[in-house]
């Protein structure tokens, strides 16, 4: 390995899990179980929240243990104090579980799931935590549009054995380090994730088998789509416009594709540092102060069809790398220094 993802060991170590809190529950409304306050699902049902529940200084505040439970916030918020360790809404149930309609502010994870498949979450709204929406060992599930923002470290977070699950219509906006992030994390779908204004749009840290398709990634302070470690993935449709990178691979990223994204206004739109085998192909890269493309200690990749204008550089590739297939690319003027890349 040439390195390690600086940011993984940091985010799993905040995936902390939450412990039991008591609380209570309201009447019944047409089949529908009325939730007053903080409370155990510990039965099948329908459940639905009817009011805000402001300052709980709680560390769960709903806690879903039941499977085939539907919790609808119906708007309301689930607000706490910002303990560390804390989670608005904690599901830990085994199987088909909806969570939907519901903000959850200043809590550790806003809404964490845990250990389960088969589940929905949706139209949620998390701020104001360290995590947004934190998916742990989620395998099957889906999450459809869905808010993060403003959360201390990562709006959505998908980590551990999660696998198989989509992400569609994902907003991440404003958070410190990432929008979404996938740790260790395999064969899902992110599909029209808008990320703006973090650290790093879209993250993956040793996942594998992931697609990023149909996103906008921009105005992120380091780059758009941001893989590390990170094989065998599709990065594809998307576009890209960021303080300093448009999709960047690193550290042992091998065998991933990059294609038929549009990269506009970045210093550099496509770069691999320490990253092989990859496919950067049918790229629209425009607008580039540096590079189009760039390949720094990088072997044995394929760099074709490519177009733009208005790049500084077109495709550079460093002494460093070697074996790389680079031919078909027309990203715009080039300078004489083409062929060396810049520390």
């Amino acid at each position: 390995m040439r390195g390690t993802p600086f940011a993984a060991t940091t985010l799993v170590s905040l995936v902390v899990l939450a412990a039991l809190a008591p609380g209570a529950a309201g009447g019944q409304d047409g089949g529908t179980t009325r939730i007053d306050s903080c409370t155990t699902i510990d039965e099948p049902g329908r459940y639905r929240l009817a009011s805000d529940v402001r300052n709980a200084s709680v560390d769960t505040c709903i806690r879903v243990g039941a499977s085939d439970v539907v919790l609808d916030g119906a708007g309301h918020a689930v607000d706490g104090v910002g303990a560390f360790g804390s989670a608005g809404v904690l599901v830990t149930a085994r199987a088909n579980v909806t969570v939907r309609n519901v903000t959850a502010t200043d809590w550790d994870d806003g809404v964490r799931f845990t250990g389960i498949r088969d589940a929905t979450v949706r139209n949620t709204t998390t701020a104001r935590n360290r995590v947004g929406l934190s998916l742990v060992s989620l395998r099957n599930g889906t999450a459809v549009d869905n808010v993060a923002r403003s959360n201390a470290v990562a709006g959505v977070f998908l980590v551990g054995a999660s696998s198989n699950n989509v992400l569609r219509n994902t907003t991440a906006v404003g958070n410190a380090l990432v929008g979404v992030q996938l740790v260790e994390a395999s064969d899902n779908r992110l599909v029209g994730t808008v990320a703006r204004g973090n650290e790093f749009g879209v993250a993956l840290f040793g996942a594998s088998g992931n697609a990023i398709r149909e996103s906008v990634a921009t105005e992120n302070r380091i780059a758009g789509v941001w893989l590390s470690g990170a094989s065998d993935n599709r990065v594809h449709g998307n576009r890209v416009s960021n303080r300093f990178y448009g999709v960047y691979l690193a550290d042992d990223a091998d065998n991933n594709s990059v294609a038929d994204n549009v990269a506009v206004g970045n210093p550099v739109g496509v770069r691999l540092r320490s990253s092989d085998g990859n496919e950067v192909l049918r790229n629209r890269i425009e607008n580039s102060s540096d590079t189009g493309i760039l390949l720094i200690s990088s072997d044995d990749n394929r760099v074709a069809g490519n177009r733009g204008s208005d790049n500084r550089r077109d495709v550079v590739v460093s002494p460093s790398s070697s074996g790389n297939v680079v031919e078909n690319n027309s990203l715009g003027q080039r300078d004489a220094g083409e062929r060396t890349a810049r520390a």
